[in-house]
C-alpha cells in the first residue's frame, strides 16, 4: 500500500457500497484512512496493554493527510508507551463533570415526583446557579462554608434565610455523595471527601425549629368569612377542602374526578401523589360531599376537581389569593397551616390517636394549641 497522500486519495480511494474499507499507510505503520459510503476519516490503530485501540483522528477534508499524519505520530507515540487515549479521555471527562451534569444524572437515576424534581432544580439554580457549570471536583469546603454564610441573609419574603441556606447545602450534600459513589477514576472517587461535611465539622448548620403555625381560634371566623366571599370559587373550595380534610396542597390540587366517589362518599389520594407513596381513602362529610357535587357542575370537561387556567391541567397558582385573605384577616398563613389547623382542632375534640393518624396519614402534630388546652386543664 503506497503512502497516503492527497494525490493517492483522489486517484485510488473508492467509496464502498456497504461496510468500510481501511487504507493503511506503508510509511507510518498503524496510520490509515477509513472509508465508508458517506465518509472518510483518518485513524491511528495500535495495541495498548494487550487491547486493540482504534482512535479516530478526524475527517478527511477538515484535515489534510500531512496534518493527520502528524497527529497520528503523536497518538502512536503515547499508545506505544502503554497509555490509552480513550481511557484518558474518559478520565478527563469524569474529572470535569459539572454540577449541572451531576444534577441531571442524579435526578434521572431517582424516581421522584415532578414537584420534587422542580423543587430540587429550583434550589440549586437559585442558590448555587454560578456553580452549575463548574466541575464538581473544584467545589471546595471553603466555598461551601462561604456560600452557606452568604445565603443566610434576609430574603424577599422577609425570612432569615437560614432555612434556604440549609436546604441548598443539604441538596448539594446529596449530590456530592452521589458523585463519590458513582464516578471513579482508577478506583478512586472523583472527589475524595464531601465538602459539605465542613458545615458539620464547624457546627455551622442552622437550627430550624419545626413550623407549628395554625390559624388561631380568634381568627378562624374572620378567615372563613373572607374565604366565603371570594369570587374565585375554585380556590375557595380548594382551601375549604384542605382545612376540612388535612390534605396537603399537591394532593388536593391534583385531585381528579376519577379519584372521587360521590355515591360512596369517598375520595382517594393516589399512591403516586401521596407523600408516603401509599394510596389513601378518606370519607366525605355531608358538607364536603355537597361542596364536591356543586364543584362538579362547574368544572365542565376537565378531569381535575380544581382545573388550571383554561381547564388545562390542574390548579397551580393560588398564592395571590392567599395573600389577599391574609391581608384582610390580618393574619399571615400558608397553605400547610390549614393541615396543622385540621390536626390540632381534631386533637382538641379528642379524636382518638389512631383515627387521627389514619385521617392524616401521619403522626399528629403536637402544637401550641394542644399545649394551651393542657394548660387550661391544669389551671
Amino acid at each position: 500500500m503506497p503512502r497516503i497522500s492527497q494525490r493517492f486519495i483522489e486517484r485510488k480511494v473508492k467509496r464502498p457500497e456497504t461496510g468500510q474499507v481501511i487504507y493503511r499507510d506503508d510509511e507510518l505503520i498503524d496510520f490509515g484512512l477509513r472509508v465508508t459510503r458517506g465518509s472518510m476519516s483518518y485513524i491511528a490503530e495500535c495495541r495498548v496493554n494487550g487491547i486493540n485501540r482504534r482512535i479516530t483522528i478526524g475527517p478527511h477534508g477538515r484535515l489534510d493527510p500531512e496534518t493527520a499524519r502528524e497527529e497520528a505520530q503523536k497518538l502512536l507515540s503515547v499508545m506505544t508507551r502503554g497509555r490509552d487515549p480513550k481511557e484518558e479521555e474518559v478520565k478527563h471527562k469524569l474529572s470535569q463533570i459539572t454540577l449541572g451534569e451531576l444534577l441531571d444524572d442524579y435526578l434521572a437515576s431517582r424516581t421522584l415526583r415532578p414537584d420534587s424534581i422542580r423543587s430540587f432544580r429550583d434550589v440549586i439554580r437559585r442558590c448555587l446557579g454560578d456553580w452549575v457549570p463548574m466541575p464538581v471536583a473544584d467545589i471546595t469546603k471553603e466555598m461551601v462554608e462561604s456560600r452557606h454564610r452568604e445565603l443566610t441573609s434576609t430574603t424577599r419574603q422577609g425570612t432569615s434565610g437560614k432555612a434556604q441556606a440549609n436546604a441548598a447545602m443539604e441538596r448539594l450534600c446529596v449530590l456530592m455523595n452521589f458523585a463519590m459513589n458513582k464516578y471513579e477514576i482508577e478506583g478512586k472517587p472523583i472527589t475524595q471527601k464531601n465538602p459539605v461535611d465542613r458545615l458539620s465539622q464547624i457546627r455551622a448548620w442552622h437550627r430550624i425549629p419545626p413550623r407549628q403555625n395554625v390559624i388561631p381560634d380568634h381568627k378562624l371566623a374572620c378567615w372563613y368569612k373572607v374565604l366565603i366571599s371570594l369570587r374565585d370559587t375554585k380556590i375557595r373550595d380548594c382551601l375549604l377542602l384542605l382545612l376540612l380534610t388535612g390534605l396537603r396542597r399537591t394532593e388536593a390540587a391534583t385531585l381528579r374526578w376519577s379519584d372521587v366517589d360521590l355515591d360512596g362518599r369517598v375520595l382517594t389520594i393516589r399512591a403516586e401523589v401521596a407523600k408516603n407513596h401509599h394510596e389513601h381513602r378518606l370519607p366525605l362529610t355531608e358538607f364536603l360531599h355537597t361542596l364536591l357535587v356543586q364543584r362538579q357542575k362547574k368544572t365542565g370537561n376537565s378531569e381535575f376537581v380544581f382545573p388550571g387556567r383554561g381547564d388545562k391541567g390542574h390548579m397551580v397558582d393560588s398564592d395571590h389569593v392567599i395573600g389577599g385573605i391574609a391581608k384582610q384577616c390580618e393574619w399571615k398563613f400558608t397553605v400547610h397551616d390549614l393541615r396543622r389547623t385540621f390536626l390540632t382542632t381534631a386533637e382538641m375534640l379528642e379524636v382518638p390517636h389512631y383515627a387521627l393518624k389514619r385521617l392524616a396519614k401521619t403522626q399528629p402534630y403536637l402544637t401550641a394549641r394542644r399545649d394551651e388546652r393542657v394548660h387550661r386543664r391544669e389551671r
